[in-house]
C-alpha cells in the first residue's frame, strides 16, 4: 500500500478507531466533526478521493499521515509505518466482521436543488418565537430566513459570489446542516451606511443580539449587520469574513459575539486577530456567564422583563441596565 491509498483511507473511521475521536452532533454528511474531548477535527473529503482534515482547536490540518504525526508527535517517516500497519489492521478487522464507516461519510454528496428550490422565505416562525425571537420580518432580516417541507427554521449559507453552498436546520429538539452542504456563512441585509458588523456563531444568535441591541441602542441597531458561521470558522471561512470586512468602510467596527466556551474566546481571539492585521476595530462581546449563547442571554433577559410585572419604567430601566452588566463581558 502507498502513500496515495493511505490517503484514500476514510479519515473519520481511522480517527475513531486508533485515536478516541467520536462524531459530535453537530457533524454533516460532506464535513464530519469529531471531538476526543481536548481536540476538535473537521474531515473533508477532496474530489480526488483523499481525505483531509482540519481542526480548529489546534490550527493542525492535512492527510491521514499528518493527522498521526501530530497525535503520536512523531517524524514522516514513523507516520508512514504507523498508518500503514493501523491500515493493514484495520482492514483485516472488517474481513473479520468489524464494522466499516459510516456510509454517510463515504461518499461525497451533492446539495439537492430540488429541495433548495422548495425552501420559501417567512415574515415570522413558531420554533423562533418559542425561543424569544420575533424580529425575522425586519428589514434586516426580511428574506434571509426560509423555512423547509418539514416546517424548520432554515438559514442559508452562501460563498463568496453569493451562491447558496447549504443552509442549517432548525427546530425543536433539532439541529442540522443540508446534506452535501458546505458551510460558509449566513448573512443578514446588509445597507450602504452600515457602519458595524457583528459576527457569532448561529444565526439564532444573531437574531437574538440584534434584539438585545435593538433595545439598548436602536440607533446603532440600524446600521448594523449581522453574519453567523454555525460554527464553522475554517480558514475558508475566515477568510470570507474577512471579505466581509473589507466591504465596510474603514472606520467600521466589528463586534466578536461567540458563545462563553473555550471554542467561542478562541473563534473571537481569532477574529480580534484578524480585524488587527486589517487595521480594523473590533470589540469582543461575550455572554458573562459561563456556557451561555446570546439567545440563552436573550431568553434570560425576557424572563427578567415578566418578573417586573408592573414595575415603574425607572425600576425596570435599572434592572435592564443591571442585567446587562452581569451578562456581558466585553473586551
Amino acid at each position: 500500500m502507498n502513500i496515495q491509498k493511505i490517503k484514500k483511507h476514510n479519515l473519520s473511521q481511522f480517527a475513531q478507531d486508533f485515536y478516541g475521536f467520536e462524531l459530535k452532533k453537530n457533524s454533516t454528511a460532506r464535513n464530519p466533526c469529531l471531538t476526543n474531548g481536548k481536540d476538535t477535527i473537521v474531515i473533508k473529503r477532496q474530489q480526488d478521493g483523499n481525505y483531509t482534515f482540519w481542526s480548529p482547536t489546534s490550527q493542525n490540518k492535512g492527510s491521514v499521515i499528518d493527522l498521526v504525526i501530530w497525535q503520536e508527535n512523531t517524524n514522516m517517516k514513523h507516520a508512514c509505518k504507523s498508518a500503514l500497519e493501523k491500515i493493514t489492521g484495520f482492514t483485516q478487522d472488517v474481513k473479520t466482521g468489524k464494522a466499516q464507516a459510516p456510509e454517510h461519510v463515504e461518499a461525497v454528496k451533492e446539495l439537492d436543488q430540488e429541495k433548495l428550490r422548495q425552501l420559501k422565505p417567512v415574515e415570522s416562525h413558531q420554533y423562533l418565537e418559542s425561543r424569544g425571537i420575533d424580529n425575522i420580518n425586519h428589514g434586516r432580516f426580511k428574506e434571509t430566513i426560509f423555512t423547509d417541507e418539514r416546517h424548520n427554521a432554515v438559514f442559508p449559507h452562501t460563498d463568496v459570489a453569493g451562491e447558496i453552498t447549504g443552509y442549517a436546520m432548525k427546530n425543536k429538539n433539532f439541529n442540522g446542516f443540508s446534506p452535501g452542504g458546505t458551510k460558509n456563512i449566513w448573512r443578514s441585509n446588509q445597507y450602504k451606511n452600515d457602519n458595524q458588523l457583528v459576527v457569532t456563531e448561529s444565526a439564532i444568535d444573531a437574531l437574538s443580539y440584534a434584539k438585545l441591541m435593538n433595545k439598548r441602542d436602536p440607533q446603532q441597531f440600524f446600521s448594523t449587520r449581522f453574519i453567523s458561521t454555525e460554527g464553522a470558522f475554517s480558514p475558508e471561512v475566515q477568510t470570507m469574513i474577512k471579505a466581509e470586512i473589507a466591504l465596510m468602510p474603514e472606520s467600521a467596527q466589528v463586534i466578536a459575539a461567540f458563545d462563553n466556551d473555550e471554542q467561542g474566546w478562541k473563534y473571537a481571539k481569532e477574529l480580534k486577530s484578524s480585524c488587527e492585521e486589517m487595521e480594523r476595530k473590533c470589540k469582543i462581546d461575550i455572554p458573562r456567564v459561563k456556557g451561555y449563547d446570546w439567545n440563552d442571554v436573550l431568553e434570560k433577559s425576557l424572563e427578567r422583563e415578566n418578573t417586573l410585572g408592573e414595575e415603574t419604567p425607572e425600576k425596570k430601566q435599572e434592572a435592564n441596565q443591571e442585567q446587562a452588566e452581569e451578562m456581558t463581558c466585553q473586551m
